[in-house]
């Protein structure tokens, strides 16, 4: 059947202007013309991975969720944004696909001639001869499936990077605020957890520190070291405050509190990685915090007084709650009673050291330490305590990685030089000044890698998924404060 030749023409006319909004958009995308839909991947991925992810295992139920999540919007980002986030940050998207090709080159299968001559596999070649079986082709990893996973677990931090590297300034000030929000509500979800039964439904992870306080995490030291950092955040929210002079009171008493709450919040962790970093933390907000200039009209005195007063006793209320909440949980004993596990661990340290040199120059592959730590654990170091990290990331990476993993924290260590060099040249930024919140989320975002690299000494927080994004968003904020500064 026949239409008339105007209906023809009026479809024509859809299409080509459906056709052209296509283009439009996906143009708008691919040239970084609106930062609007990575700025919505990035609360996903923000949001889902301190809702979702905060363990360090790889058996988690939710990484059923997370993974596919995760590499769809990886998927997503490459396809869109990864042109204008080369353009905004190559050094970090250079040193974060050196990172992400380590994983995927230990996974080549190698011929036999050659896997057997590398370091360490002597047990491997052993287990084939006793079995009567030909020796394989085998990758340079000893446990495929657990480097897998390592490389797997890579696709929310790009996806994050090549986001975040595509967003205005406006829009990174709100990440500042999603991370603040999402701190005290950790904080006090683990308060809750802390007062409450110990095997309550705030618990989200099968394996945890059930009767302390870990918040959105399965692990009290990522609780607290998280909480910790805290403090830089709130510095650098202090600095970039807008308002009326009232208005600016009412924020600064709040964000006060907000400070002097993580202290108890901390605490009821049990965590004494947690208690050293505090102190840290808060002397790495005073660095980052610059007093915004306020002048406060004379008719705004009283209203001004008032405020303070009614926030002061709001805040000592409820500071005088939650300290009575900590001394009535048995959290504050463990920061002085004797640790099984910390024993553990330095108990463990030279079997560690050992397979580090059987291992080197090129490592047993990333992932693998579980089964390299089973070769070599002594009988007399077998309990009912599992040893699945060697609790020092530094000493794991070098284990796993070998010298291309030396490698890798020598650029990280360059590139924090380089970024440490210009925050500091341009710390005489007052309000007002081009470039000035961007070099105090610049100062926000070193101090959070700091505290990071400084926990990763007797533990792994990176190996958390949430607070691997955290050092993705902090390291995005030191990008950006460098390039501010060169201009």
């Amino acid at each position: 059947m026949m239409r008339p030749r105007r209906e023809q023409k009026a479809d024509l006319g859809q299409f080509d202007s459906m056709k052209m909004r296509a283009f439009s958009i996906s143009g708008s995308l691919a040239k970084g013309d609106s930062s609007r839909p990575a700025y919505i991947f990035a609360l996903i991925l923000l949001g889902g991975a301190f809702l979702i992810a905060g363990g360090a295992r790889d058996d988690l139920t939710s990484l059923l969720f997370w993974r596919p999540l995760s590499t769809f919007i990886l998927a997503f980002a490459i396809a869109f944004y990864w042109r204008q986030a080369w353009q905004n940050g190559r050094s970090l998207m250079l040193l974060c696909c050196a990172i992400v090709a380590l994983p995927a080159l230990q996974l080549i299968p190698l011929p036999p001639s050659l896997w057997t001559a590398l370091p360490g596999r002597d047990i491997i070649v052993s287990i084939y001869r006793d079995a009567g079986m030909a020796l394989p082709w085998q990758p340079l990893s000893v446990a495929p499936a657990r480097t897998w996973n390592a490389m797997f677990s890579l696709a929310a931090p790009l996806a994050l990077l090549i986001v975040a590297l595509n967003l205005d300034e406006p829009r990174h000030r709100k990440l500042l605020l999603l991370m603040i929000a999402i701190g005290l509500f950790s904080g006090i979800v683990g308060l809750v957890q802390a007062i409450g039964p110990t095997n309550g439904p705030l618990y989200f992870y099968r394996i945890t520190s059930n009767g302390l306080a870990v918040g959105l995490f399965a692990n009290r030291n990522h609780q607290a070291v998280f909480l910790a950092m805290m403090y830089p955040l709130l510095a650098a929210f202090l600095s970039l405050m807008k308002g009326r002079p009232d208005q600016l009171l009412f924020k600064r008493s709040i964000t006060f509190a907000g400070a002097l709450l993580l202290i108890p919040l901390i605490l009821m962790s049990g965590s004494r990685a947690g208690f050293i970093l505090a102190p840290i933390g808060i002397l790495l907000g005073f660095w980052v915090y610059k007093s915004p200039t306020t002048h406060l009209r004379s008719g705004d005195v009283p209203n001004a007084q008032r405020i303070r007063y009614v926030t002061y006793g709001l805040i000592g209320v409820f500071l005088a709650v939650v300290t009575i909440a900590v001394l009535r949980t048995s959290t504050l004993d463990r920061l002085i009673e004797t640790d099984s596990a910390g024993e553990l661990r330095i108990q463990a340290l030279p079997i560690v050291m050992n397979a580090l040199d059987r291992f080197l120059p090129f490592g047993s592959g990333l992932g693998t330490f579980v089964e390299v730590y089973k070769i070599y654990e002594p009988n007399v170091l077998i309990g009912e305590a599992y040893f699945n990290h060697a609790h020092n990331d530094f000493v794991e990476l070098v284990l796993t990685a070998g010298i291309p993993g030396v490698l890798l924290l020598l650029w990280v260590g360059a590139l924090a030089l380089l970024s440490l060099r210009s925050l500091v040249r341009n710390r005489r930024l007052v309000v007002g000044d081009k470039g000035y919140s961007t070099q105090v989320l610049g100062r926000a975002g070193f101090s959070i890698l700091t505290m990071l690299a400084l926990s990763s000494a007797p533990d792994y927080p990176l190996r958390v998924p949430s607070l691997m994004l955290l050092g993705i968003v902090a390291a995005v904020w030191c990008s950006a404060a460098y390039r501010s500064a060169q201009k």
